[in-house]
């Protein structure tokens, strides 16, 4: 570069005063060492930039140009500097969080609105991806920290239990099964089970299936959809029964019905947050501690 950040300044000094006395003092540096650095600008770039006699300072058209360019970058340098000193206090990052659809409806959010008040600086991107994706993502440090079913055991990742919730049935309000308090694997053998793609929900089907195992029954799937919102659309116009863990927040005194799905033991599904287990970035503990502020009131059963 021609030029670096103390020719701006002391040219944006001079630029602005007009004057080398004054732009030395507002510099708090020698008036010889004001008119060096001008002139090593000038000879760097190769124009005039000041028209200066002994009684006068005036911009040239250069000079101008080069005036109105030095105060967007040296806004933009400070800008910088800012951030880097936000982002080595922790209140000033990127953070890069993954989730599933379980946590999706409403512990993230509830996450993310605990951690907007104590952090605001700090800005969080979701990543809407399957838990084991999300495990290879934490660990390749594309994602900072992620919401999960079930717990991991790995040198390289580390969990904290967010939530706890009983697995329930959702129905339409006119379907037979929502006169009964409760459900059991029995009582969905013959009725069309709507669930989300092993590709999409790999986890939750792997534990309603584990869950129909311990009942000694197999698991059949009716009709499959990749999202939550195509899934509770089929059960709420009476196409099936779909299970789920807790009720999702938007669906609560809704044209659904939930009940719980009995056994023994009765089925339970937990939502952990994991991070990697090296990483001490400020950001992440700050958000780590707003996860445990947010689960301190859902680690009981919830529905």
């Amino acid at each position: 570069m021609q030029f670096d950040i103390k020719h701006l300044k002391v040219f944006v000094a001079v630029a602005e005063e007009l004057n080398f006395h004054r732009a030395a003092e507002r510099l708090l540096i020698a008036q010889p060492a004001v008119s060096r650095i001008i002139t090593e600008l000038e000879q760097r770039l190769g124009v005039k930039l000041l028209e200066r006699t002994t009684r006068m300072v005036r911009l040239t058209e250069s000079g101008r140009y080069l005036l109105q360019e030095a105060h967007e970058l040296l806004k933009r340098v400070s800008h910088v500097d800012n951030n880097l000193r936000l982002l080595a206090s922790g209140t000033k990052a990127i953070l890069q969080i993954g989730y599933t659809t379980i946590n999706g409806h409403e512990l993230v959010p509830e996450v993310l609105a605990h951690f907007a008040t104590t952090t605001p600086e700090t800005k969080v991107q979701l990543h809407y991806l399957s838990a084991p994706a999300q495990r290879d993502r934490i660990i390749t440090g594309e994602l900072d920290g992620g919401f999960m079913e079930g717990s991991f055991q790995s040198s390289d990742i580390a969990t904290a239990l967010a939530a706890r919730y009983r697995l329930m049935a959702l129905m339409g309000k006119g379907h037979p099964l929502a006169g009964q308090p409760t459900v059991t694997v029995d009582d969905l053998l013959g009725e069309s089970i709507i669930m989300g793609t092993n590709q999409d929900w790999p986890t939750l089907r792997r534990i309603v299936q584990d869950a129909f195992q311990s009942a000694g029954r197999v698991l059949s799937v009716h009709q499959e959809a990749p999202t939550l919102t195509s899934i509770l659309g089929l059960v709420a116009t009476g196409a099936g029964v779909t299970l789920f863990p807790g009720v999702p927040l938007y669906c609560r005194g809704g044209p659904l019905e939930a009940r719980p799905l009995m056994g023994s033991p009765a089925p339970i599904v937990e939502s952990h947050f994991a991070w990697r287990r090296f990483n001490s970035g400020i950001a992440v503990q700050r958000f780590r501690d707003s996860v445990r502020a947010v689960a301190v009131g859902k680690q009981h059963l919830t529905t």
